[in-house]
C-alpha cells in the first residue's frame, strides 16, 4: 500500500533565505527526532532553490546573445531537429510536382537570351551613373610574336564594380547682387536675403538634410559626423549641427501635425512602445526614463510621440478627442484604454507573434507539448502569406481567412482546452495557453475584419529604428529634443511607407518651404510621392517610344 504524500513544510524564503531560521529549524527537528520531515524539508527548499536559479540562469543567457534568437520554424527544427516530424511551412509553396512539371517545361536559352532568375553577380540599375575605365594592353605585348604586325582592338571584355566618391565638404559662396544708376547715383537695389533654416545660420541646406537623415534614420551620431569632418580639416562642431538640424525639424511642424490626424483618423491603426532616456537636473540620478509611442495608420503613416512614462493615462491623453475604428496592439493591460468605452471605443485586435513567442519559449525550455499549437499558428501564417503572394484585396483576403484559417482555429482551441486541465499553470507552456485563453476574442478578430493585420510586427519594425539609434546616444538633452526625434521619425518612417526616398523629399520640402511656399497639400509626402510616380511614369513612356 503506498504512503500518503507528504507536504514538505516551508523552512525559509528561496529567494531571500534567512539561515538564522534554517538553523533554528533543524535544531528544533533533530531534537524532536523527525530525521525524515527534516530531510524532506531540505530536499524542499534545495528543490525551489534549483528551480528559481535554472530559470534566472535561463534569463541571463538570453539576455547576453548577440541576437534574438530566430522563430522561424525553419530556424525551430534546425535548433531542436527532433522535436519535429513534418517540414517547416516557411519554406516555399510550390508541390513537388509543380516543381517537376516546371523543369520538365523550361526551354533552352539562346546566346542573346538573358536569364530569368539572376544568380551569384547581379546587375547594378541602370539609371546609376558609369564611369569608364580601359586597360589596354602593354606596349611591348601588342605586337604579333608570329607576323611582327601590332594587333587592332577587337572588343573589350567588362565588368561592373560598385564603388563611391568621397564625401567631401565645400564651402558655397553666396553672392546677392547690388546695383546702382550710374547716372544720378541715388538710386541703389540688392537682392534680400532669403528664408533660411537658422538665421544667419553657417550650415547649409544639403548638409542638414544629410545630417538629418543620418541621425535619426542610419544611427549616426553628432560628433561622430563631427568628427568624420575634422578629419578632413573642416571646422564643423556637433552643437551647431544638432541645433541647426532641430530647427529643421521644427520647420515641419504643420507636415507632422497633418501626419498625425491621418493617423489618428485610419480604419486601422497598430502601435507599441518603448524607452528612451532624457537628462533632467531634477531627477535624483539626473536622467529620467520616458516613453516612445509609434502608431500606424492604414500602413501608410507613422507617428511617433513622447509621453513621461508608459502608463496608460498618458496613451489616453494622446487620444482624447479621437474615435479609432480598428486597432491592433499586445495584451498589455496599458493598451486596455483604446477599447474602453470612455476612450477611444476601438475593436481591438490581438498579435499573434506574441502569442506564438510564448509557445516558442516553452519548446525552448523543453516542453514539446508546444509543438502543435506553433505548427497551427505556422499554417495560419501560411495561409496569409499565400493571400499576400497572391495579390488579394482585403476582402479576398478575408474570405481566404474564414474557409482555410477558421478550422486551423478551432483545432488550436480544442488544443488549448485540451491541455488546460494537464499543463502546470504556472510552467512556461502553462503561461502561454493562459495567454491564448485570455486574449482568444481579440486573436480572434483577423477573421471578422478584413484589415486586421495577424499581428503587430508592423509597428514592432517601425519602433526598431528607435530603439538602434538609442544604442548610439544613449539619451536625448531635453524635453525638446525629445519631442524633435519623435517628430524626426515620424517624417521619415512615412516616407518609407510610401516609397520615397527621405533624403529627396526632404531636399524637396525644404526649398519649397525656403522660398515660401504657403500651401500646405504641395509640402505633403503623398503629394511628393505623386510628383516622383508621374516622373517616373512620363520618363518611362519617353524611353519607350524613343
Amino acid at each position: 500500500m503506498a504512503s500518503p504524500e507528504r507536504t514538505a513544510p516551508s523552512i525559509t524564503s528561496p529567494l531571500v533565505p534567512d539561515l538564522a531560521a534554517v538553523r533554528a529549524f533543524i535544531l528544533e527537528m533533530v531534537a524532536k527526532g523527525a530525521i525524515v520531515a527534516l530531510i524532506d524539508a531540505i530536499l524542499g527548499l534545495l528543490t525551489r532553490m534549483r528551480d528559481l536559479n535554472t530559470d534566472l540562469v535561463r534569463q541571463v543567457a538570453e539576455k547576453r546573445r548577440a541576437r534574438p534568437p530566430s522563430e522561424r520554424g525553419s530556424a525551430l527544427q534546425a535548433e531542436l531537429p527532433f522535436a519535429w516530424t513534418s517540414p517547416a511551412n516557411d519554406q516555399g509553396t510550390a508541390k513537388p510536382d509543380e516543381k517537376t512539371k516546371k523543369k520538365k517545361e523550361k526551354k533552352k536559352r539562346g546566346p542573346g537570351e538573358g536569364k530569368k532568375h539572376l544568380h551569384g553577380r547581379g546587375t547594378f540599375p541602370a539609371w546609376m551613373e558609369r564611369t569608364v575605365t580601359q586597360v589596354l594592353v602593354p606596349p611591348d605585348e601588342r605586337v604579333c610574336p608570329c607576323c611582327g604586325v601590332e594587333g587592332k582592338t577587337l572588343r573589350f571584355k567588362h565588368c561592373e564594380k560598385l564603388t563611391v566618391r568621397p564625401v567631401q565638404f565645400i564651402v558655397e559662396r553666396i553672392e546677392r547682387e547690388i546695383i546702382a544708376c550710374p547716372g544720378c547715383h541715388g538710386w541703389v537695389r540688392s537682392v534680400p536675403r532669403g528664408d533660411e533654416v537658422l538665421d544667419r545660420g553657417k550650415l547649409g541646406d544639403e548638409l542638414l538634410v544629410q545630417a538629418c537623415v543620418d541621425h535619426f534614420d542610419h544611427a549616426i551620431p553628432w560628433d561622430r559626423m563631427a568628427c568624420v569632418a575634422r578629419e578632413q580639416g573642416v571646422p564643423l562642431s556637433a552643437n551647431t549641427l544638432a541645433r541647426s538640424v532641430g530647427r529643421l525639424i521644427d520647420l515641419m511642424d504643420p507636415i507632422v501635425a497633418h501626419i498625425t490626424a491621418k493617423v489618428l483618423a485610419s480604419e486601422y491603426v497598430s502601435f507599441d512602445a518603448t524607452s528612451f532616456r532624457v537628462l533632467d537636473d531634477k531627477h535624483p540620478r539626473g536622467i529620467r526614463t520616458g516613453a516612445m509611442w509609434s502608431m500606424a495608420g492604414d500602413h501608410r503613416y507613422a507617428l511617433f510621440f513622447v509621453a513621461p512614462s508608459g502608463h496608460a493615462d498618458h496613451l489616453k491623453e494622446r487620444l482624447r478627442g479621437y474615435k479609432l475604428s480598428l486597432a491592433m496592439c499586445d495584451g498589455s493591460p496599458t493598451n486596455n484604454v483604446v477599447e474602453a468605452e470612455d476612450g477611444c471605443g476601438a475593436i481591438r485586435g490581438g498579435c499573434w507573434a506574441h502569442a506564438r513567442r510564448k509557445l516558442i519559449a516553452a519548446l525552448r525550455g523543453g516542453d514539446e507539448r508546444a509543438i502543435p499549437a506553433i505548427e497551427i499558428i505556422g499554417e495560419v501564417f501560411h495561409i496569409d502569406a499565400e493571400s499576400k503572394r497572391a495579390g488579394e484585396t482585403a476582402a479576398e483576403r478575408l474570405v481566404r481567412r474564414r474557409r482555410d484559417s477558421a478550422p486551423w482555429m478551432e483545432k488550436l482551441r480544442a488544443w488549448s482546452e485540451q491541455q488546460r486541465g494537464v499543463v502546470e499553470p504556472k510552467s512556461l507552456l502553462g503561461q502561454a495557453i493562459g495567454y491564448l485563453r485570455n486574449q482568444w476574442v481579440r486573436l480572434t478578430r483577423f477573421l471578422e475584419f478584413a484589415p486586421m493585420d495577424l499581428t503587430n510586427n508592423e509597428t514592432e519594425r517601425d519602433l526598431r529604428r528607435h530603439v538602434l539609434n538609442r544604442k548610439t546616444w544613449f539619451f536625448v538633452g531635453h524635453d525638446d529634443n525629445a519631442r524633435r526625434n519623435a517628430d524626426a521619425l515620424t517624417l521619415l518612417t512615412t516616407c518609407h511607407k510610401m516609397g520615397i526616398d527621405p533624403r529627396a523629399y526632404l531636399r524637396d520640402t525644404l526649398r519649397r518651404l525656403l522660398a515660401g511656399e504657403k500651401d500646405l497639400s504641395v509640402l505633403l509626402p503623398e503629394s511628393y510621392a505623386a510628383r516622383v510616380k508621374a516622373a517616373t511614369a512620363t520618363a518611362t513612356a519617353t524611353a519607350a517610344a524613343a
